[in-house]
């Protein structure tokens, strides 16, 4: 009996034990349990799988191997495998004993061992697909919003943190390449966990060419870079910051476009990696889809580009075909320069008094920026040497930098910060070679060299600016020569009979009187017959300089042609007040003129007409004061004469 116990042990002992071997180096983690899900045995895998010895396990149960929340899951598992006999179950995780979990899935089945039934538990673990899978989630993610973004600033933030949650960084910054051979930090992104407001500072700052930092070294080997801790890396120029906020690893990878490099992504993480090449290789990928896309954005921002810009010239040369309306044609163009061009403030600045004054005619403004055009009135040019010569030699005034302007723009200097101003580009505007003044963009954002698209904007403006001004120049000088006298540039006929309608229309509204003189030199022919007409003609121009003084302001002197002149005196409370006047003008005419070396003598003739005494429209008023005129001549002249009623029949009389 006890033989045959023997044998019947032997013959089960055998394949355990065979059994016993194939699982223990087996490449995938076997446990063996109870039906209570206590472990009876476990192969090496396992051992490695949860961090615990064969010993510390054989004294576990199975549950005490899964986090809490997937108890019930496990549980309910393992009671069903046991009633079928088998079962499986995807996407667990196994609870190590260093309190890190590995993503597992569970393949159970009852079987025979050591002559009792068991339950085989096999655990593959999933980590690595599940990195993989992650990662070309990640991939899919990127792809996804590079196809739906519109733009570049639209998709840049968004792939960051993308990025950084699917990869498990913390902080993620996007670097690009610009003209001056210099990588710029345009972006970054970092978890709301991590305070990094000095490192994220000093990274939108700094800028670094081939070679120098990270994303120099990107640059300059044109492929990812891993430092497994950057406090310790001697070409990484921000390791003081980055070890004070807690940063260590870093990768970086080039942004590719078709021909050429365009930037670089570079990554950060609190903990301490070691280089990940699977990781490497798909950074690759994505930048080159990241670059594709950059390329193709650019493409078609230059494009949009280029037809805004069209579109902005074409706008601002149809506002200034017709002059309508200058002050509006100029503050809508410098708004959309302004615009175009992305600047804080877009302005006109015009010369006056021979080019020592100048003033700040238009401004337009971004939004949230404060205008300037109030405090800069009525300012002496001489303050401003250095800009003014660069003005007079027509050069381009760039500064991308106000705080490190030369010595000799002191001045300069001063007046720009004192309005907050980073950088700025300025052109002079000039009519046939003469400069007028200046136009020009202000930013108050930020330092930067301009656009060169923007440069060309500015000088067509100028050039548009320049011609309307001078357009506006000679309609205003053809229209001041249609309503002027051109010898001594008082109102002529068609200006004086113009205001003297308005200030009737305004006495009847006020009630109040109205003065119209006719005023008639004595002796003109005598001068011209003995000294010429040059000299009758300077004694004209120096009447009317004398007349000129002596009115009021409101008050119009014109010449009607000849010797004749005609006054108009508007707002008088009575018609005395014209006597007053009147004789005031006799007096001043009476003093003697020095022309051309020589004493002059005249004196007037001053005939009155009184509105609303003797009529209440412009030609009874000028025909009556004409009238009251020859009466001053036959009483002897150097006098005055109100009209009265009948003096016209002695006129008519006399003719």
């Amino acid at each position: 009996m006890m033989c045959e116990e023997n044998h019947i042990n032997k013959t089960h002992d055998e394949p355990d034990q065979k059994y016993r071997s194939l699982m223990y180096y087996a490449s995938d983690a076997i446990f063996l349990t109870d039906t209570e899900g206590n472990l009876l045995e476990v192969n090496k895998k396992a051992e490695e799988l949860t961090g615990y010895t064969q010993k510390e396990l054989i004294n576990m149960n199975f549950t005490q191997l899964h986090p809490k929340e997937e108890l019930k899951r496990v549980t309910t598992a393992f009671k069903v495998g046991i009633e079928k006999g088998s079962g499986s179950i995807s996407d667990m995780l196994i609870l190590r004993k260093d309190g890190n979990t590995v993503p597992v899935d569970l393949t159970g089945s009852v079987i025979e061992y050591a002559g009792k039934r068991v339950s085989q538990v096999i655990v593959r673990d999933i980590a690595g697909r599940k990195l993989v899978e992650q990662r070309l989630g990640v991939q899919y993610a990127i792809t996804r919003i590079l196809t739906e973004s519109t733009s570049i600033d639209e998709a840049t933030l968004k792939i960051l943190q993308t990025m950084c949650e699917g990869l498990g960084w913390d902080l993620g910054a996007l670097w690009t390449a610009g003209k001056k051979n210099e990588l710029r930090c345009i972006e970054i992104w970092h978890s709301p966990s991590v305070k990094v407001s000095e490192f994220e500072a000093i990274s939108r700052k700094t800028t670094f060419p081939p070679g120098v930092g990270l994303p120099g070294r990107v640059w300059a080997y044109a492929k990812p870079v891993w430092i497994s801790d950057v406090v310790h890396d001697t070409n990484f120029q921000r390791a003081a910051i980055a070890a004070k906020e807690g940063l260590h690893s870093a990768f970086a990878f080039p942004i590719m476009g078709s021909s050429k490099f365009l930037g670089a992504v570079e990554f950060f993480s609190r903990e301490i990696e070691q280089p990940d090449e699977d990781l490497l290789y798909l950074m690759i990928v994505s930048g080159s889809q990241i670059g594709q896309f950059i390329e193709r954005k650019q493409a078609e921002e230059a494009l949009k580009h280029r037809m805004d810009f069209e579109k902005t010239i074409a706008s601002i040369s149809t506002r200034f075909v017709r002059l309508s309306d200058f002050n509006t044609a100029v503050s809508a163009s410098l708004a959309d320069i302004g615009r175009m061009s992305g600047a804080s403030r877009a302005y006109l600045f015009q010369f006056r008094d021979d080019d020592k004054i100048m003033d700040n005619t238009h401004e337009w403004c971004n939004d949230g920026v404060a205008p300037e055009i109030q405090n800069l009135q009525n300012l002496h040019t001489s303050m401003v040497q250095w800009w003014m010569t660069n003005l007079y030699a027509g050069n381009v005034i760039e500064i991308t930098d106000v705080s490190k302007l030369p010595p000799e723009a002191a001045a300069e200097k001063e007046i720009l910060q004192d309005q907050d101003i980073k950088s700025l580009l300025t052109l002079p505007v000039s009519i046939d070679k003469k400069l007028i003044g200046f136009i020009g963009f202000d930013n108050v954002m930020s330092t930067g060299t301009w656009h060169e698209d923007d440069l060309a904007l500015l000088r067509i403006a100028a050039e548009i600016i320049g011609n309307a001004i001078a357009r506006k120049q000679s309609e205003a000088t053809i229209r001041h020569m249609a309503y002027h006298d051109a010898l001594t540039n008082l109102p002529n006929r068609m200006l004086f009979e113009d205001r003297l309608r308005m200030a009737l229309i305004h006495a009847k509204r006020n009630k109040l009187v109205v003065g119209v003189f006719f005023l008639d030199l004595d002796n003109l022919k005598t001068i011209n017959d003995s000294f010429g007409h040059h000299m009758g003609d300077l004694l004209i121009k120096a009447v009317a300089e004398r007349l000129k003084r002596l009115m009021r302001e409101g008050d119009t002197v014109a010449r009607m042609g000849g010797d004749e002149f005609m006054v108009i005196l508007p707002d008088l409370t009575h018609a005395q007040d014209a006597a007053v006047i009147a004789q005031k003008i006799l007096d001043v005419l009476y003093q003697p003129f020095i022309l051309d070396g020589n004493e002059t003598h005249t004196t007037a003739s001053i005939g009155i007409g009184v509105y609303p005494m003797d009529g209440g429209d412009v030609d009874s008023l000028t025909k009556y004061a004409d009238i009251a005129m020859y009466h001053s001549k036959e009483s002897g002249k150097n006098t005055y004469r109100f009209y009265r009623t009948d003096m016209n029949t002695h006129i008519q009389i006399e003719k």
